[in-house]
């Protein structure tokens, strides 16, 4: 058990990003709660900020292990397999997409275990290199299963996000931009208010005691694996569950797509990027970054504009390396 004074939770806090400017964070949310009505007349606007919240929960996700000081490079594994999973059992099973999206981040919480038990005693660069090495596998029995996942062609035609009905009220989301745009907001709250919850928690000083020394933590008694373990399996939950959305919301996925290093790099240049051991720092990074990508970069550079990232990435590195997020907040 952690016990700490007050003073030193405050300390804890202020480094975290946890006592944030509720005013900040508050019109934040109202400007995605009312972009919707701002936007009427542009679908385009909405696709993207739609799918940079997605990325933004993507990017949270990945910072419930992050938190622990452990670097994942392959995240794109329980992306993948929370795609394909709620693609499947949609398409074969005619499951809704309401049992599909659940169940696909236990199936990809499922590979998160496997993971933990063959990786967590490594440490720091060898512990990256083992997880990017595990994307390879469940993508080649992708790419191979074609009597299963139909192979390197892909699932199309796969549902749309299911609908809601409270009596003779419905809201069909899999139709409507604006109301696709809603749920995802609405997911990525709700993992926003969880991630703010473990990071005030005694896991939450738990994993940043590891993070600072490992072995002074595990002599005061913490459970160091089982901490990390916890923190990679909610991790690989919610990266799977993302995937299942991402699959319902573009309704086509092959191999190549929900398996390649894009989705294992960019949350990781998110969390980076916005303040790694922060709670909105990922999320505000997402919610920034890709829009300026698709909006400013990708109409001039269709080929080269993630080059965005990289360049944001190292000029974070360089010059704030706690993240921008961190940087803003220090000012």
């Amino acid at each position: 058990m952690i016990q700490s004074t007050s003073k030193k939770t405050v300390q804890y806090d202020d480094k975290w990003g946890i006592t944030t400017d509720k005013t900040s964070l508050f019109l934040g949310l109202l400007a995605l709660i009312t972009l919707p009505l701002l936007v009427q007349t542009n679908d385009y606007i909405l696709q993207v900020f739609t799918h940079a919240l997605l990325l933004a929960s993507l990017a949270l996700a990945w910072n419930f292990l992050g938190i622990s000081g452990s670097i994942s490079l392959g995240h794109a594994a329980f992306f993948g397999v929370g795609a394909y999973g709620s693609a499947l059992l949609s398409l074969e099973q005619g499951l809704s997409p309401w049992l599909t999206i659940p169940m696909a981040g236990l199936f990809a919480t499922g590979l998160g275990l496997m993971v933990g038990l063959i990786c967590l005693r490594l440490r720091g660069a060898y512990f990256a290199l083992a997880t990017l090495a595990f994307v390879e596998i469940p993508r080649v029995i992708t790419d191979n299963w074609d009597a299963l996942t139909r192979g390197s062609l892909g699932l199309v035609g796969i549902s749309g996000l299911p609908t809601l009905r409270m009596g003779a009220w419905h809201v069909d989301f899999g139709s409507s931009i604006t109301a696709s745009y809603y749920l995802v907001f609405a997911y990525f709250v709700i993992l926003l208010g969880l991630v703010t919850f473990v990071f005030r928690s005694n896991m939450g000083l738990a994993l940043q005691a590891i993070r600072e020394e490992e072995i002074a933590a595990e002599a005061v008694g913490i459970h160091v694996n089982r901490y990390r373990l916890l923190s990679l399996l909610m991790s690989a939950f919610f990266t799977g569950v993302s995937g299942a959305c991402y699959a319902h919301l573009v309704r086509y996925i092959e191999p190549g797509l929900v398996y390649g290093l894009h989705f294992s790099a960019v949350p990781m240049i998110f969390a980076i990027c916005g303040g790694r051991f922060t709670i909105l720092g990922p999320a505000v990074a997402a919610l920034v970054l890709y829009p300026v990508d698709q909006f400013i970069f990708h109409p001039l550079l269709p080929a080269g504009h993630e080059f965005l990232y990289g360049a944001v990435l190292i000029l974070t590195m360089l010059f704030m390396p706690n993240g921008f997020w961190g940087r803003l907040r220090n000012a």
